[in-house]
């Protein structure tokens, strides 16, 4: 008599959240990520994605879960002599192709972040962020600078008046700002306002935080230059001699 087999039950296992770079067979979900977020004018297109990725494959990131796409970031280095001061979104990213990355630059540009609201405490925007701040201290940029959004400033506007007024009461915590708390949290500095950063944006009513992550190793490491006395002799010297022939 045979005996019975017992099959052994597996639970199914859950999909894992996993953060990598963007692929170009990742460019239909980036898009369709987008367009579920942004809706109309500031979607994503699917040609920017390319461009994104052919100037700089190492600064796209996703966040997969399965096969699905549910965050991702664009970045690409530029100089601070650019970043630090007044632009647009359309100037600094090349209308969003990322052409104006500068491998010899000092400073990573974060030009987009998009996490699916369907996907809850899941922590996927920390996780972008994560990556973004990996990457600049990898390539031991000095900084991370980017323009953020401030959505609730259309409905405080005629409370508050100007946008730095916004900000300075989301500061002072008398205002509630998700992005923006998000950003402070994430220790970033607000350097200024730009105005007609990007006008698709209505709840910001066109304009943006200008945002300034700076590099602690970086930052130290020039402490510590600066620190140096003048004058000070090295510990040690090498000297090289040449002997020439009288005549």
């Amino acid at each position: 008599m045979a005996k019975s087999e017992k099959k052994v039950s597996k639970k199914a296992e859950k999909p894992r959240l996993i953060v990598r770079n963007a692929r170009m067979s990742d460019v239909d979900g980036i898009v369709a990520l987008s367009r579920k977020i942004y809706k109309g004018e500031m979607a994503t297109a699917p040609e920017c994605v390319r461009g994104q990725i052919n100037n700089f494959p190492e600064g796209q990131f996703v966040v997969e879960l399965g096969d699905q796409i549910v965050g991702h970031a664009a970045t690409f280095i530029i100089g601070g002599d650019v970043a630090l001061k007044p632009h647009t979104w359309a100037e600094i990213t090349g209308n969003g192709f990322a052409s104006r990355h500068d491998p010899d630059g000092d400073y990573l540009y974060g030009m987009e972040v998009a996490v699916d609201p369907d996907i809850r405490r899941s922590r996927i925007g920390q996780r972008l962020y994560n990556a973004r701040r990996e990457l600049c201290e990898y390539w031991e940029l000095k900084g991370i600078v980017f323009g953020g959004r401030m959505p609730g400033y259309s409905r405080a506007r005629s409370k508050v008046g100007s946008p730095q007024e916004y900000l300075e009461q989301v500061k002072e915590k008398q205002i509630r700002d998700q992005v923006v708390n998000f950003h402070l949290a994430n220790g970033y500095e607000i350097i200024g306002v730009l105005p007609n950063y990007l006008r698709e944006d209505r709840q910001s009513r066109g304009y943006a935080t200008h945002m300034l992550w700076r590099n602690p190793l970086v930052t130290e490491s020039e402490k510590a230059r600066s620190a140096q006395p003048l004058g000070r002799l090295p510990e040690s010297v090498r000297v090289a001699t040449v002997q020439f022939q009288m005549r």
